[in-house]
């Protein structure tokens, strides 16, 4: 494959992620693609065999793309507990594909989903933090967090901020953050939900 290759190829993959992440897979065409790249149809098809096939590229290139940023992120706030992220236009584009490809209902990003709870699960019992159902705590905190991507746009609407934007996401996470730091109820609270819920159980 040679360089003119390559750059076609990243070409396609690069419009196939915006167009799939403003539209969604569905209503995305390969033309569409085609025209938004500057190829021919033809092309994708060497290239990517099918629509499927250009999804899947797109969907392995987003989440190695924001695995690589999440470890960068940690590795920088472990050196400096003050660091803030840049959200630059890149990274928010691959936050809102991947958002939209847990709606589209992606096999990839399922799977994405489900390695993100195994590995926060992993974390949580690493650590050692006591919690009655890892698992659970684990799936919640994940769609909690991939709620915020999903979401982002009508967030920053709600915030005031312009949708898209490293002002609106890092506003957006540090709310988070402080949620995540302060709980709103009490453990004597949830505790009694807790309970409330084993007698609901024994009941069935």
């Amino acid at each position: 494959m040679n360089d003119e290759d390559l750059t076609a190829r990243a070409r396609i993959r690069d419009a196939a992620i915006r167009l799939f992440t403003e539209r969604g897979t569905e209503k995305t065409s390969i033309l569409d693609i085609a025209r938004e790249a500057g190829v021919s149809g033809g092309l994708i098809r060497h290239h990517f065999g099918s629509k499927d096939g250009l999804r899947e590229a797109c969907d392995t290139y987003v989440f190695a793309e924001l695995l690589k940023f999440k470890e960068e992120v940690l590795a920088k706030g472990a050196a400096n507990p003050g660091f803030l992220p840049t959200f630059d236009a890149r990274q928010l584009l691959f936050r809102r594909y991947l958002g939209r490809a847990m709606i589209d209902g992606s096999e990839a990003a399922a799977t994405q989903f489900t390695g993100i709870v195994d590995g926060t699960e992993r974390y949580f019992r690493e650590q050692g933090i006591d919690l009655p159902d890892p698992r659970a705590c684990a799936a919640a905190l994940a769609a909690m967090t991939g709620g915020l991507m999903i979401l982002q746009d009508h967030i920053a609407r709600a915030l005031g901020e312009e949708p898209g934007t490293h002002e609106a996401m890092l506003r957006m996470s540090l709310a988070a953050g402080h949620l995540f730091t302060h709980p709103l109820g009490t453990p004597e609270v949830l505790e009694k939900a807790r309970e409330a819920l084993a007698a609901h159980q024994r009941k069935e």
